[in-house]
């Protein structure tokens, strides 16, 4: 639902993201290999370096979400091709795509080894504070002691590290979410292009959240939540459609229609006319009381940084807020 904006530049950011995953070595001692070289390592075994000849481990690293379909069906093809070269059975085919599979994953497993330094990373180098899927659940860090920290988000694979072993560990395919969207709902599912660390991802402008009131409602006098709906509908394409279905968005944002029910009655107890006598009794500005009363949205600020704040922000255009 937010795109993933990256703070830092991103040279800075992908040297630091080499030293999360570099701080972390296969074996012990002196004979501690990295990933890197792991990866080199296997390519050193003709059947891996016919599959990878032309890809280096940084290329895989900092594959951009854009390119990643494209590039998981190169390999894919290749698997295949390799698994036809060396195998004339079908049965001795399937085992070899299903070893070489597992011998990817033992380099570029995410769990375990490479989790933590990652999920430090991401502490370290975002501001991450809400679930980039849904906008809903706050996913900040928090603070246990002086020593001691702990976060609440998930990093979800937007391409599944089962099918794709080899991009277990590639930084724009990390997307920081909450539990119920990475773990309950998205699964292994796939969309195309629709990554929220790519720069097309367009969800923001594309899908708007509009206001549905009963019948009965006239002039925005309503009694009760029970009397407006609110839906996700998106302008000239339904690209989104299977995004809004698995991460349930219209049900979920169902539940939270009171945030809106608030906007409405605060719209109709504070009309322009009360604001500006507010700002004469007050001498605060009238667009700061206004701000205030209605907790607008800047336009150009973060939304991941408050919950709910697409919602807020399509809202208070239906209503004629901002």
């Amino acid at each position: 639902m937010i795109q993933l904006k990256y703070p830092i530049p991103q040279k800075k950011l992908e040297c630091n993201y080499l030293k999360s995953l570099f701080s972390t070595k296969f074996g012990q001692g002196k004979n501690g290999t990295t990933v890197k070289q792991k990866f080199d390592e296997l390519k050193s075994n003709n059947s891996y370096d016919v599959i990878f000849f032309d890809i280096s481990f940084e290329e895989i690293i900092f594959l951009k979400p854009e390119n990643i379909k494209c590039f998981t069906n190169k390999i894919e093809l290749r698997i295949i091709e390799q698994s036809k070269i060396e195998y004339q059975t079908i049965e001795n085919e399937k085992k070899f795509i299903y070893e070489a599979k597992e011998k990817l994953k033992e380099v570029f497993k995410y769990k375990d080894k490479f989790q933590e330094p990652i999920s430090k990373f991401f502490e370290e180098n975002f501001q991450t504070r809400t679930c980039y899927f849904c906008n809903i659940h706050f996913v900040n860090e928090y603070k246990i002691d002086e020593e001691n920290h702990q976060n609440e988000f998930t990093l979800d694979h937007f391409y599944d590290k089962a099918t794709y072993p080899y991009l277990g560990l590639s930084l724009y395919n990390l997307i920081p979410s909450c539990y119920t969207c990475n773990s309950k709902l998205k699964k292994n599912e796939e969309f195309k292009n629709l990554a929220p660390s790519s720069q097309k991802y367009d969800f923001e402008t594309k899908v708007k959240f509009k206001l549905f009131l009963d019948d009965s409602c006239k002039n925005l006098h309503i009694k009760s939540k029970d009397d407006i709906d609110i839906a996700l509908k998106e302008n000239y394409s339904n690209q989104y459609d299977k995004y809004i279905e698995i991460f349930k968005l219209n049900e979920r944002y169902k539940v939270h229609k009171d945030i809106v029910f608030k906007m409405i009655e605060n719209a109709e107890l504070y009309p322009e006319s009360r604001l500006r006598e507010l700002q004469n009794l007050t001498g605060i500005p009238f667009q700061q009381i206004k701000k205030d009363i209605f907790n607008l949205i800047d336009e150009n600020e973060d939304l991941s940084k408050q919950p709910f704040s697409k919602l807020i922000k399509d809202i208070s255009e239906e209503l004629k807020l901002i």
